[in-house]
């Protein structure tokens, strides 16, 4: 499968972004970026979207994380941190949404029962990425599209970052990638999806995206076009 396959997509599409904390603050908030998402997603909802945005910590996270953690702080103590990260991240995607969104930011997937609005989370609670957050909020809403955009093009062999060598993935089976993530949960973890996200895309059988966070990626993945990301093959 080519990395810009289409989507079928419909109106009245219903998807779940999972919003990487890189994108939105590296460690300074992108104010050009927040801008551009806050159009792009009244934009889509004037199309009949329903959304969902669940924002990650980011490089903030991982740095009270491991700060703590040299302290000798617990890997609980330490997720607690990366999750109020998280949640001022998500505050600050509402800021831009204004009234196109609900203002609360949900501290748990069980809380949210509608979205006439847009949703917007962090992280819930220690254990629970926010990768998998989205994947469970995906799951809830039977929502038809899960869209990870990341500080990567898309789903590697190895983190191209550091390995010149990595293979990109134009597409990957939901199995295969649960082999390349593992299975162990850590705090900071900064893999593309973390092995729950894995695990609840596999059992709920959810149409996953990964790609660049890019704006105009991020609109062709969820309207079907070039995205030049990875496809999670379910």
């Amino acid at each position: 499968m080519n990395a810009g396959s289409k989507v079928n997509v419909v109106r009245d599409l219903r998807a779940v972004l999972s919003l990487g904390g890189s994108v939105v603050a590296s460690p300074e908030i992108n104010l050009e970026f927040v801008r551009g998402f806050a159009s792009l997603v009244k934009k889509l909802r004037s199309d009949g979207y329903r959304l969902a945005v669940v924002v990650g910590g980011g490089r903030v996270a991982r740095e009270y994380i491991t700060a703590a953690r040299s302290l000798g702080a617990g890997e609980s103590f330490c997720d607690e941190l990366g999750i109020l990260a998280t949640r001022m991240n998500a505050r600050i995607i509402i800021a831009a949404l204004g009234e196109e969104a609900y203002q609360h930011v949900p501290e748990s997937v069980e809380e949210v029962e509608e979205w006439e609005k847009v949703i917007v989370m962090g992280g819930t609670v220690p254990g629970h990425t926010t990768d998998a957050v989205a994947a469970m909020l995906a799951a809830k809403l039977k929502a038809e599209l899960l869209v990870n955009a990341t500080n990567v093009d898309g789903i590697y062999s190895a983190d191209p970052r550091k390995n010149p060598d990595a293979r990109k993935y134009d597409s990957i089976t939901v199995e295969e990638l649960a082999s390349l993530v593992g299975e162990e949960h850590r705090a900071g973890i900064s893999t593309v999806l973390d092995p729950k996200a894995v695990r609840i895309i596999r059992e709920h059988r959810i149409r996953t995206l990964v790609v660049k966070g890019e704006l105009s990626r991020i609109e062709a993945a969820l309207r079907g076009g070039e995205h030049l990301g990875t496809e999670v093959v379910v």
